[in-house]
């Protein structure tokens, strides 16, 4: 179960001001996603995941003794215009396998990828272990995924892959709707963007 922290119990938890809060949030260190309304005695209060936003701040505060704040706003804001990573280092990526790597370089020619981009790889390449699909099956469903992350441009997205009839097909909701799928469809992954970004920021 989410655990929550109030937005005055985080500030004094962490000893950072007010201030310093909603600069990083402003300047996308921490996702606008994580501040919470909710009624309460006074009105309306902020609560936050407090297991993300303690560790984000952690993160923050020590990356700040040593990097400047360009380097920290790169690593932690999203975007889905600008490259995140480069082709060739995705051969150091542990979600994904060399020959996986090297079929995606030749199809598509591309010298680097979006965060929703390299998610969609990811995406694509867990499906295509589950399913025992060839080489050419996962740069086939490539083929249909990544027009699909370039569509997309917020990071609270769920991506659904599902198979009717032989075929393979994806689809993109918001994180927290709700999908039924009727008898004539198979679900063969679900992957929340979100959740992902928070755990691949370690690895670029």
């Amino acid at each position: 179960m989410q655990e929550y922290i109030t937005k005055k119990e985080l500030l004094e938890e962490m000893g950072i001001s007010y201030g310093q809060l909603y600069r990083w949030k402003r300047m996308g260190m921490i996702p606008e996603s994580w501040f919470i309304k909710r009624p309460s005695s006074t009105g309306q209060e902020t609560i936050l995941p407090r297991k993300k936003i303690v560790r984000r701040i952690q993160q923050i505060l020590q990356m700040m003794e040593t990097q400047s704040l360009e380097n920290i706003v790169a690593k932690f804001s999203f975007s889905t215009d600008n490259d995140v990573i480069e082709f060739e280092s995705l051969y150091k990526s542990p979600h994904l396998s060399a020959e996986y790597v090297s079929a995606l370089g030749n199809y598509f020619k591309k010298p680097g990828y979006t965060a929703i981009e390299y998610m969609m790889i990811i995406c694509c390449a867990d499906v295509a272990k589950k399913e025992r699909f060839t080489t050419r099956q996962y740069v086939d469903l490539l083929r249909y995924a990544l027009p699909v992350a370039q569509a997309c441009k917020k990071l609270e997205t769920r991506c659904i892959f599902f198979a009717a009839g032989g075929d393979w097909h994806i689809a993109t909701i918001d994180n927290t709707a709700n999908i039924t799928f009727d008898s004539g469809l198979r679900s063969i992954g679900n992957y929340n963007f979100e959740t992902m970004w928070d755990k691949l920021q370690e690895e670029l």
